[in-house]
């Protein structure tokens, strides 16, 4: 009985709580539509009163402010057409007054048929007697006036608009009346419409909200497409569980896909089916199986059922029979298997599936190898949080390094590459983060923030100085136009260089000529960087229209013990020189590079041999500089 009670309780309390809802809907929706109705109105009326001085035309209006008579032919031809505008408006009245001696009259005035039949149609300068306070005040008001009044025509909303005559500064007003009862009939009919669409809409939406929940409770932990219990199960019974070591295999339909693009999903869902009960029909009563996604499985199992059965359930799958046989499916298979420690089981078992995946396996055990793959995957999580991190607290950095005229034994530039200081104040180079910042999709932050601080730091100079930048970052409008914005503020753009790699220039060769055009023609000088190490096709690097080269450091590294890359490189520096082209040596790492270079007529040369990369300019002591120079 106290059951019975309770659930009637419940019941009443959500039959009230829906029933103050539907009303509160209702009001919500009433005063909605009324105030849109009203803002109609409204509008309409304006605009009506507007036409008004249109219609009437100044001439008509500059004769009655300035006291002349409109003859009767001409009031009767305006009051005609100021009576077919109100009627295509659905407008009761419209016309125009003007105040004499404190009184209102009418200058002109539309009429209706029961104005005819009864008599009442208005005259030229006809009084208005019944002109209230609101009326009288719209001839000294520089704002419309808005009123709700009656008279012998009716009771009406109404509004005038003040204007005033510019030939003798006389005001004047236009009006335009709509019925209360039109109206209110109007708010009525709407507010009934909205109250009877809001019970209904609101009353489908708690039916369609039933229902989901419903299939939603239904869909929890069972996948409905196979039956079988999903991921939300599995995660539940591995929380639930009292077994804290078992083993768990994820395994990976290869050709789902492919199968539920060609065929549909309802065909897919088949074969996953299929393969359910193939596991089913074949496993120990103690193992379980889920359905974890669209193309994966999993299989669990307590620790005490040997590794090799377990193995052995997903090694003997018999490839050469067909998964279904309406339309004939076949399909491969590989999976990971973990155990331990029911809390990683799943993790560690989608890393050894996905090293399975990558290699062409069909089951692979998570073991000490995987283990160190796992630790990579969350080495590259948290250096891309502490990325994230150094960009918004300004821990992404410049460094410099020159590249020196061997000719003049001069610094004729300065190279801009990015570091990144961690939380702990260590110097990260490129090659430790610049891979996370590419997978994190900021390149285009990352040359942002270089490129910004190399203008602030270098404005005030004549230094040169040049920078790397991608593709990509050429292919991205915003930070093209926002590399344009820079240049135009700064003050000498020919000391800007910017390096771009061989492989992605020919790769997006349209989009970088564009590019390259446009930063061109602001000053500044572009060069191809690590040539020699793509492509290497000097005609294509020619039709990009460059003002220099950078050898790659590799070519460079091999000089002295490769003969084929010396000739490569001699010849390169005379095609150079020939067409005006920079050539720069990067990588320069000794005393014995350099004379090779300098035998082969390069002359730019830049490397840790004259001096790393450094956090301000000149920071290698200018003598220290000059004896590596003079050799």
């Amino acid at each position: 009985m106290l059951k019975g009670r309770v659930r009637v309780s419940w019941l009443m309390a959500g039959f009230s709580l829906f029933l103050i809802s539907l009303l509160t809907y209702v009001y919500y929706t009433y005063q909605t539509t009324r105030a849109d109705i009203m803002h109609s109105v409204d509008t309409r009326l304006l605009n009506a009163a507007t036409s008004v001085k249109h219609i009437l035309g100044d001439t008509y209006l500059n004769k009655v402010n300035q006291g002349k008579t409109i003859s009767f032919s001409d009031y009767q031809k305006k009051s005609k057409q100021l009576s077919d505008f109100a009627q295509a408006l659905n407008i009761a009245y419209v016309y125009a007054m003007v105040l004499q001696d404190n009184k209102v009259y009418f200058s002109a005035s539309s009429y209706t048929k029961e104005d005819q039949s009864n008599g009442k149609v208005t005259q030229f300068l006809d009084l208005y007697p019944e002109a209230t306070k609101a009326n009288i005040s719209a001839f000294y008001s520089t704002e419309p006036v808005f009123e709700i009044s009656a008279d012998q025509w009716g009771h009406f909303k109404t509004i005038f608009i003040p204007y005033v005559d510019s030939t003798n500064g006389k005001t004047y007003i236009t009006g335009a009346d709509i019925t209360i009862y039109d109206l209110n009939q109007k708010l009525k009919e709407s507010v009934s419409k909205a109250a009877a669409m809001a019970s209904f809409f609101f009353f489908i939406a708690i039916l369609v909200a039933t229902i989901y929940i419903y299939l939603l409770k239904r869909s929890l932990a069972t996948d409905s497409s196979t039956g079988f219990a999903n991921h939300i199960a599995l995660e539940y019974f591995l929380k639930q569980s009292n077994a804290h070591h078992m083993q768990l295999a994820v395994i990976w339909i290869n050709e789902i896909e492919d199968i539920n693009s060609f065929y549909g999903t309802e065909v897919g869902d088949k074969v996953m089916k299929n393969l359910l009960m193939h596991f089913k029909s074949r496993c120990s009563a103690r193992c379980h199986i889920y359905r974890l996604a669209t193309n994966k499985l999993v299989l669990l199992a307590p620790k005490e059922i040997p590794y090799d059965e377990f193995n052995d359930l997903i090694e003997t799958y018999n490839f050469n029979t067909p998964l279904l046989t309406d339309p004939f499916i076949y399909i491969t298979l590989c999976a990971g298997i973990a155990s331990g420690n029911k809390s990683l089981l799943l993790e560690n078992a989608h890393i050894a599936a996905l090293q399975a995946k990558q290699g062409r396996h069909t089951v692979v055990n998570y073991s000490k190898a995987l283990h160190d793959v796992k630790v990579q995957y969350q080495y590259n999580v948290e250096m891309a949080k502490e990325v994230r991190e150094a960009f918004d607290n300004n821990r992404i950095v410049p460094y410099f390094q020159p590249i020196i005229d061997i000719n003049t034994k001069r610094v004729v530039q300065y190279e801009c590459l990015a570091r990144m200081v961690t939380a702990s104040g260590e110097i990260l180079k490129p090659e430790a983060f610049l891979n996370v910042v590419t997978r994190s999709r900021m390149d285009g932050l990352l040359t942002r923030t270089i490129f910004s601080q190399c203008i602030s730091r270098f404005r005030k100079t004549d230094i040169c100085w040049s920078l790397n930048i991608t593709a990509q970052d050429m292919l991205d409008p915003s930070l093209s136009e926002f590399i344009a914005d820079e240049l135009k503020r700064y003050p000498h753009p020919s000391n800007i260089t910017l390096e771009l790699l061989e492989t992605q220039a020919i790769a997006n060769f349209s989009e970088v000529k564009a590019f390259i055009g446009m930063v061109k023609t602001k000053g500044v000088k572009v060069i191809i960087d690590d040539f020699g190490s793509g492509y290497s096709n000097i005609s294509n690097v020619l039709k990009l229209e460059v003002d220099g080269i950078k050898l790659d450091g590799a070519l460079i590294k091999q000089i002295v013990n490769d003969k084929d890359i010396y000739l490569f490189i001699e010849h390169i520096a005379s095609f150079a020189n020939q067409l005006g082209l920079q050539l720069t040596a990067g990588s320069v790492e000794n005393t014995t590079i350099v004379t090779a270079l300098k035998k082969a007529n390069v002359t730019l040369m830049q490397g840790i041999y004259f001096a790393p990369p450094a956090p301000h300019v000149n920071s290698q002591s200018d003598e220290e500089l000059m004896t590596r120079i003079q050799i």
